[in-house]
């Protein structure tokens, strides 16, 4: 009778470590997953503001949009690589932006530039019109962006 009880708990106890082995090789999985997730800390800011002439106010609910934009084909669309749009309640211009965007996504031989615009429930009111190179300057330098209106 106890070689019953005994082979019983024998049983029990491989079946409790293969559960923890199979715990274990789920956390070695998952830490292995994070490993290979994008380090955030190697991402890269260009900060600025938008501005324009005119002396008025924005309606309430206007939206500020920013975006880097690869513009190295002149016979295709700008491919965004990242944006930013901020949502105006008030107040006057300056608008501060930030675009946070990936180094490794940067290739030298490309063209780059900023693009902004100031829309209204779908309304383009402001936007820019000449070409801002992102990289120019030194960096961590604000960039500043005219609009104009349309």
């Amino acid at each position: 009778m106890s070689n019953g009880i005994t082979s019983g708990i024998g049983g029990w106890v491989v079946g409790v470590g293969a559960l923890l082995l199979a715990g274990c090789s789920a956390q070695m999985t998952s830490g292995e997953e994070a490993m290979q997730q994008p380090d955030n800390s190697l991402m890269q800011v260009i900060r600025g503001e938008v501005w324009y002439r005119e002396r008025m106010a924005l309606p309430p609910g206007a939206e500020v949009v920013v975006t880097l934009e690869d513009q190295s084909r002149a016979d295709a669309p700008a491919t965004v690589l990242t944006d930013y749009t901020h949502t105006v309640d008030g107040g006057q211009p300056p608008y501060p932006f930030r675009l946070v965007y990936n180094p490794d996504a940067i290739d030298d031989r490309m063209t780059y530039g900023l693009r902004a615009r100031i829309v209204h429930e779908g309304e383009l009111l402001f936007t820019s019109t000449e070409h801002i190179d992102p990289f120019a300057g030194a960096p961590g330098d604000p960039v500043r962006i005219r609009v104009s209106r349309q």
